[in-house]
This record gives structure tokens, sequence and C-alpha cells, in this order.
């Protein structure tokens, strides 16, 4: 009913009344009622002063998500792109991060017309309480009274807090998750309540905590997922096997890291006459996941799995995601099976199944690279002539991926290593290994296979999507290019093996680095999408998620679309077709979060390893010039700043070329720069680390090792 009533809207020349669009789609009124409601609460339509209906953009309004910027100025992204305007606040309504607004917008700048949904109920805070005596006689002033407020974690709250309510089980300074009683109004603070006590001030773990609270994704399971979450079998069942194909005696196994516990994808090969065989075998999560349930909606309202420094917040509880649904070895497993038949690394045939698996051996990374380089290990023969065998595999769908053109960004991720107490010791990048390249190989040919199924059918689904990119984005880059003396033509609608080649060609360059991050910052992000849009950077026309249906949400739904197709069950999918827009929405912004959350606890992360090298000097690269100071990274990817105020020289900021030049001596720092810095201080709780510049070093001796270069200077 929603999709009928947005569409026959969008089609109108003039906004509709209820009855108008019941008459028109021969619907009662209560359920377009309903439907207008729902539309409404999600920013696709709006109504007129008269009772109509319309598209917000027909009617000069912008459905956008409300943010602040550090100084509390209140702004709105608007949610089909464009870019951020300062947002006017208008009457006593007062916004949240991330509430749905709609706003009309007045060029940089805009009106909130309504506030549409809030974003959040809760959000984490440091606790402070204080017992003052009031003013007056001393019979007064000994009557103490506690005043009881709240600072908020997340900076993007710039509201005062009070506390109300039980308070005997917090103490001054923890961090708690506050429940919002009463929305900030006009000059009115927020009133809340405490829920639980995360930690304590200062506590690395505890921030963690916070961190997931605040971007939606709670530590905690409700009741009811818990109460449905003991109702679960500890062991698949005789009666799950109906129905499956038996792959037991497959010689199956996964590779994972040395620290994960949910395995939801397992690997098997065979050779064949004309080339291999590859099964990609993944848990069937949506056997015990049932729309409708307590854990379904709670896995929905998350939509993925958090992984922060020392806290995984995961999108199952852990009965199924580390147990039941997880593919451990040596025990049966409910799975979907994909066969794929593969010639010069093409997949020319599949075949698709509910199976049941026996996984013969848990893999690290770690081991399977340390094979790989002639290491010792204590693999079985036959599982290590299959990894061989899938090595060469690997090597062929790797060359023919390439020569189409996609894009390999080869970014190393930063991995701390933690101590007992939580806080890190050290920051390491590691680069993937072949092992980590196997299973990134198979799983994106698992992707493709799968989404092609689904377009040929025309099942209801939901693709992986990621767009061209914007054209004044690519000359942008062109641009920052010829700043690093650069000097290549992209154009404005380049193929993706274009910037693949700009990769390649400065994959030696001393700003390779921040090469590459400025690339994947000029292409559109990656979303999910009920239509199959293709996917730019693979270089692919279909594509979707279907390999982790334990950690992300939108594999879920694949899997359940498929097993429907495999069932001959075409109806009940059909009936799905409505949901898939939204749910694509829906998860796209959840991943959104998730990533703002990972980005947000590396950084507190990283200036609580700064925090420990205060005085020592490294060598960095200068990773972003802005008007008040020079970026520096560090090669583990520890990222501070240069303050300008604590250069040598006045500088300007060259907007155009970005770079800031010395007025006396003429100095310039721009991008990918190497320079010499010295932590001088870092705030954890805001992940902020401050550097002094240093006079460049002499080049180091030849028998330095080149991790030393980067260490303390003796």
């Amino acid at each position: 009913m929603k999709e009928q009533v947005l569409n026959r809207i969008r089609e109108a020349r003039a906004p509709m009344t209820p009855r108008a669009l019941s008459e028109a789609l021969e619907a009662p009124l209560p359920e377009v009622q309903e439907a207008l409601d729902a539309l409404a609460r999600a920013g696709s339509v709006a109504e007129t002063r008269k009772g109509g209906w319309a598209i917000p953009e027909t009617i000069g309004l912008t459905a956008a998500r409300a943010g602040f910027q550090r100084n509390g100025t209140p702004l709105a992204t608007p949610l089909g792109g464009g870019p951020t305007m300062t947002l006017i606040p208008t009457g006593a309504t007062r916004t949240m991060p991330g509430d749905l607004i709609l706003v009309r917008p007045q060029g940089e700048r805009c009106q909130l017309n309504a506030l549409l949904q809030r974003n959040r109920e809760t959000f984490a805070a440091y606790v402070r309480v204080e017992h003052r005596a009031p003013k007056g006689s001393p019979k007064r002033r000994a009557e103490i009274r506690t005043v009881a407020t709240a600072v908020p974690c997340d900076l993007r709250i710039p509201y005062d807090v009070v506390l109300t309510g039980d308070l005997s089980f917090v103490k001054n300074d923890q961090i708690a998750l506050l429940r919002i009683e009463r929305y900030p109004e006009m000059n009115r603070p927020i009133y809340a309540t405490v829920e639980r006590v995360l930690g304590n001030e200062g506590s690395l773990p505890a921030l963690m905590r916070a961190v997931a609270e605040d971007h939606g994704f709670a530590t905690e399971l409700p009741t009811d997922v818990e109460r449905e979450s003991a109702s679960m079998p500890e062991e698949v069942r005789e009666a799950d096997l109906a129905g499956r194909e038996d792959l037991r005696s497959v010689l199956t196994f996964t590779i994972d890291g040395a620290t994960a516990k949910d395995f939801d994808d397992a690997v098997s090969i065979e050779r064949t006459e004309r080339g291999w065989q590859l099964g990609v075998h993944i848990a069937d999560v949506s056997h015990y996941v049932r729309p409708g349930t307590a854990i379904d909606d709670d896995a929905y309202l998350r939509g993925t799995s958090l992984y922060l420094p020392g806290l995984t917040v995961p999108m199952l509880p852990e009965c199924l995601s580390n147990h039941l649904c997880s593919l451990m070895p040596d025990v049966d497993r409910l799975a979907v099976s994909l066969f794929m038949q593969i010639e010069n690394g093409r997949v020319v045939d599949h075949q698709l199944s509910k199976s049941v698996i026996h996984s013969h051996a848990r893999l690290t990374y770690e081991a399977v690279n340390r094979l790989f380089e002639g290491g010792e290990s204590d693999i079985a023969p036959e599982v290590r002539k299959a990894l061989f065998d899938m090595r060469e595999l690997s090597h062929v769908l790797r060359s023919r991926r390439q020569a189409r053109g996609a894009i390999d960004f080869e970014i190393d991720e930063p991995e701390f290593v933690l101590n007992e107490n939580g806080e890190p010791e050290e920051i390491l990048c590691q680069p993937r290994g072949e092992a980590e390249r196997i299973i990134e190989d198979f799983m994106l040919a698992a992707n493709e296979t799968v989404a092609a199924l689904a377009r040929s059918v025309e099942l209801p689904f939901v693709y992986r999507v990621h767009e061209a990119p914007d054209s004044d984005r690519l000359m942008a880059l062109e641009a920052f290019l010829g700043s690093l003396d650069l000097y290549t033509h992209i154009g404005p609608q380049p193929h993706s093996g274009v910037l693949q080649g700009i990769l390649e060609a400065v994959k030696d360059h001393p700003a390779r680095d921040v090469i590459r991050h400025d690339l994947l910052r000029a292409l559109k992000k990656a979303r999910y999408c009920e239509r199959p849009l293709g996917h730019y950077a693979l270089a692919l026309s279909d594509y979707c998620h279907f390999t982790s249906p334990i950690r992300r949400y939108p594999d879920l739904v694949v899997h359940r679309m498929l097993k429907l197709m495999l069932e001959g069950r075409l109806d009940s999918a059909g009936r799905m077709s409505g949901r898939m827009a939204d749910i694509a929405a829906d998860t796209s912004e959840r991943e959104a979060a998730a990533v703002a959350a990972e980005r947000q606890a590396d950084g507190i992360m990283a200036a609580a390893w700064a925090s420990r090298q205060i005085g020592r000097k490294f060598d960095g690269v200068v990773s972003s010039v802005t008007g008040w100071g020079l970026y520096v990274a560090l090669p583990n990817r520890a990222e501070g700043l240069v303050h300008i105020s604590g250069l040598d020289d006045y500088y300007e900021f060259d907007r155009e070329r970005g770079r800031l030049v010395g007025s006396a001596t003429g100095t310039v720092f721009k991008l990918g720069d190497r320079v010499r810095v010295r932590i001088e201080r870092a705030n954890v709780p805001l992940g902020e680390i401050n550097f002094e510049l240093l006079p460049p070093r002499a080049e180091p001796p030849a028998t330095e090792t080149p991790d030393a270069a980067f260490g303390q200077e003796t």
C-alpha cells in the first residue's frame, strides 16, 4: 500500500487528499491514511496546509538528517544527497543528532519545517553529581540538596542535561546510558534518567560502549530477545535436515582471523576437466531467524554487527552468531551452498541449494599465509592441497577482475593490540596476505553470481550498488593530483579502470596512501538498493551481499528471498517486493552509523596510544591541509594536527591548490609532504592528537631498519 500511495502521489500534478487517494487506488481510507503516516515519518511525503499530500521537493521542502558542528551550530544533511546546510530552528522544537526532519532550503541555510522522527531515545554521558547548600540562613544552609547533571559523550549533542529519577546506583564521573524523558525545547535542557552504568570515566572499554550506544548499537539485548535466545536448540536437529543436500562428506573448511568467533562462510574446491568447481557455503541464519520474531526485529534495528577495538556488538545473539549458526569445525551446520563451475576465470554454470555441511578445519589467515610462505604448518595434507588449488584459482579470478578495470584500493586498516585493561599497546597495519585475498576473491564471485541469478528471475532483492562518481568530484581529484605534480586527464565519465590505473601509477609514490584515500573520497558511497544499478568500483553489472548473514541484515534478506525461490514460492517472494526499498534504505543508514562509530572508536584508541607516546618523534605524511593547520598521518595510521599557530611563519591557506604558504619564507606545505613531528598532547575522549613540527632529519643510515626510521629518535 505504501508503494501504491507513493507512486500515485508522484504521478499527480497537485497535492492529493487521503480521500482522493483512496478513490484513485480503490483502497480503504484507513489503509491509505496508515500508509501516508508511515511515508511521512520516513520523509517520503509531506502534508500541505490544506490537507493535501505531495512529494516534499514539489512544495519546496527537503527531507534531511539533523546534525551539529562542534560549536553547537545545527546542520541539516539532505537524505537524497547534496551539500549540508546550516539549520535555522523555528518555534520551540530543537533537534538531536540524526533526527529526521523536513527543511525549507534557502541557499546555504535552511529553515526547520517539521520534526518527523526522533533518532534516539538514549545516549551516553558523564554523570555529574553535586551537593549544594542553598543560600540564606544558617538553618537553610544545613539543608544540603543534590543536583545531578550530565555531559554527553557525543559532542554532537549541544544541550544541557538534567538527571531525574533514581541515582542511588550511579557515582559521580561515571559514564552511564541515559534515557530521554523530555527532549530539549528552546532554552530548556534535556531531562533524562539513568538506565545503566557503562563504566568509569577514563575507562577505554566504557568509552567503547558509549560510542556503540551513541550510534544506536545497544550493548545489551532486550528481554524478549534473551527469552527467544534461551529457546534456541543447542545443536542441529534431525528434523532440520529435511529437504537439504547432504554435503557433510565434501572437504570444507573456514579461513578467518585468529580472534574470529562467527564463521559464516566456508569453502571447498574440486578440479574439473576444464577448470574448477568452487563451493561457497554460507550459514543458513534464516532457518533460525524468522520474520516477526523479537530476534529478527532487533537484528533489523541494528542492521549490522559492530566491531570496535576490544568490543564486538553482534547483530544476533551469541547463541546464534558464535554457536548454532557459526560454521565451526567437526559439527553439522545448516548452510546455503553455491557451487560455481569456473573456466578461465568465468562462472559458466552454478548450482544453489539448501544444505548441511560439516567443516573439516578452522584455519586462520596467519596459518595459511605461513604455509604459502614455506613456513611450518600443522595443516592436514588434504587441506594443504585444496589451499594451493584455491590460491591458483584466486589468481585467475583476480586477473580477470583486474582486466575488467575493478578498483583495488589496498588500504591497510589499523589493528589495535590491547592489554588486559583494554588499552592500546601498539597499532599494527598488516597488509593483506594471500589467504585474505583468496577469501575475498571467492566471496566476490559468489556475490556476483547470486545477484545475476536474482536479476534473471526478477526476484525481489536487496542489491549492493555503487554508482559512478560525479564529474565535479573527479575534477577536484584531477586538481589534487596536479598539486602533487601528477598530471593526468580523468574526464567526466571515466571507466573504473582509469582510476585503477592511477592507483597503479602511484604505488611507489611517497603520498600513495593519501592519494588512495582522496580517490576513495571522490567516489560515491556504496549502498543497498532494491534495483540492480551495478557496482562501479568492482566494474560489475550485478552485485549483492550474500556471504555474511550472521553480521549483515541485507545478507539475511537475500537468503530469505533465495530460499523462497528454491522452494518454488515466488508468490510469497513477490509479496515482499514493496519492503525491499525500505530495507535497503534502513540498512544503508545502519551501515553508515557503524562506519561512523568505528571511525570514532579508532580515533579514541589512537589518541590513547599517543597519550603514552608524548615527546616521541616520528616521520609522517601530510594527509590534509586546512586553514587551521596540517594533519599528519603516521605509518601506523594515527593522525594528528600541527596547528598553524605552531608553525615558524605566518602561513596563508591556498584553498584552490590545497596548501599552506609561508609569507616570509615562502615555505609550502601540501598533501603528501614527508614531515617530522613530535607528539605534543592527546585528548583521548575527543580522539584528538596534536603534533609539533620538527626540522627534517638526515636520511637514516643504511644499517637502520625501516621500522626504526619511524620510531623514537635517539
